[in-house]
C-alpha cells in the first residue's frame, strides 16, 4: 500500500513540474535576451553580436575591425598566415606556400598572371594546387577587406605579430 502512495505523489510531482514548465512560457525565446548596451552599438560591430561573445566575432571576422585592412589582417590571420610564414617555409622549402610580404612589388603570380586586385581574389576564390578555395567560405566582402590587407600593409615581422586587441596591461 505504500508503495502505492509513493507512485501517485511522484506522478503528482511530476505533472506538477510539467505544468510548471508549460506556464513559464518559452525560457529562450527572443523576448528572454538581454537588451543591449548602448557601447554595443556604438562599437561598430554587428548589433546580434555580444561585444564579449569572441568566438562570434572570429567567425564573423569582427575582432580587429569592422571593415578595411584591418578586417582584412584578421581574416589574413585566420585563413592565410597558417601556411604563408617563414615557419612553414623553413619546415617544407619545396612544398611550402609563397610569401605574401610584397606581393604587389611583384610583376606577377606564381600561376603567370599580373598581380592585381582580380587576379588576387580569383586566387582567393579558386584556389590551386595546395591552396584550399575560400568561395564558400569567405564573402566578396571578406575576401575584397581581405586583398585591400595584401595590397596596402601586409605582412607583419614574423617575430613581432599584432597586438592582440583583447589584451589589457594589469
Amino acid at each position: 500500500m505504500k508503495l502505492l502512495h509513493r507512485d501517485k505523489v511522484a506522478a503528482a510531482l511530476a505533472a506538477f513540474g510539467f505544468a510548471a514548465f508549460l506556464l513559464a512560457g518559452q525560457p529562450f525565446a527572443p523576448g528572454a535576451m538581454a537588451q543591449e548596451t548602448s557601447e554595443q552599438q556604438d562599437s561598430g560591430l554587428d548589433a546580434t553580436l555580444d561585444q564579449y561573445q569572441r568566438s562570434g566575432q572570429i567567425l564573423y571576422h569582427k575582432l580587429m575591425g569592422k571593415s578595411g585592412w584591418q578586417r582584412g589582417q584578421h581574416i589574413y590571420y585566420l585563413k592565410c598566415w597558417i601556411c604563408h610564414n617563414d615557419n612553414t617555409r623553413r619546415a617544407d622549402p619545396q612544398g611550402a606556400a609563397p610569401t605574401l610580404e610584397g606581393l604587389y612589388k611583384r610583376p606577377r603570380l606564381i600561376t603567370g598572371e599580373e598581380v592585381n586586385d582580380a587576379a588576387v581574389a580569383a586566387k582567393i576564390r579558386n584556389g590551386g594546387p595546395r591552396m584550399p578555395a575560400y568561395r564558400h567560405g569567405l564573402s566578396d566582402a571578406d575576401i575584397a577587406d581581405l586583398v585591400e590587407y595584401l595590397r596596402e600593409r601586409c605582412c607583419w615581422d614574423e617575430q613581432n605579430p599584432p597586438r592582440n586587441p583583447r589584451y589589457r596591461y594589469p
